[in-house]
């Protein structure tokens, strides 16, 4: 089984890449969605931890939480020491069964790809890029973000770069600044290009 580890700052089109590899047949994991899950199984210990400024009706404000963190970076590896071993398990676990499956290819999507270490699991690494201005526009859309939380963000992810990954895992940069055809045409090449996805059959 081949495993594609997909990274890239905020806002750059993970998701939009992921699709496109899912329509060549890849599995997925999105390592965003599990964090979800791990942070609903922690919202008290992570209400003690933080405080009740980051809940709302008992649960916790995920944006709120966001705004603190990426302003800290002591609360920021705070909360990763809470959050990410749980999601590099649940992982992994994905990983056995896919291969007890008999995938053919794997796609892990996680914007912390290097910092979480989960690019040790992976063959080859696919970066998405995409200029500042664009990213700041799609995450306003998204999710409201203010200019000084989203600054903020920039800072706490100095490194989610395509350069800190070792000169031994292959890594590909995606330009996502267009539209999305250009994307499924950039991620069919590659599938071809590696031997896999339905292009390759």
């Amino acid at each position: 089984m081949k495993i594609i580890g997909l990274t890239g700052k905020a806002s750059a089109g993970k998701n939009v890449v992921a699709s496109s590899f899912a329509r060549q047949g890849c599995s997925v994991i999105d390592v965003d969605q599990l964090g979800h899950v791990v942070l609903e199984l922690n919202q008290n210990l992570l209400g003690e931890t933080f405080g009740p400024g980051i809940l709302r009706e008992g649960k916790v404000d995920r944006k709120a939480l966001g705004a603190l963190v990426f302003s800290d970076p002591e609360k920021l590896k705070a909360l990763e020491a809470i959050m990410h071993p749980a999601m590099v398990r649940e992982c992994k676990h994905l990983i056995e069964k896919a291969e007890e499956q008999g995938t053919e290819a794997l796609l892990i999507n996680a914007a912390l790809l290097y910092r979480m270490q989960l690019y040790r699991l992976c063959d080859q690494v696919v970066f998405v890029k995409a200029p500042l201005f664009r990213r700041l526009v799609r995450s306003k859309k998204r999710e409201d973000i203010t200019l000084k939380n989203f600054l903020a963000r920039e800072r706490a992810q100095m490194d989610i770069r395509e350069d800190v990954f070792p000169s031994s895992l292959p890594v590909f940069k995606l330009c996502n600044d267009t539209d999305t055809a250009l994307i499924h045409r950039q991620v069919a090449a590659y599938c071809a290009r590696i031997g896999i996805g339905v292009s390759s059959s």
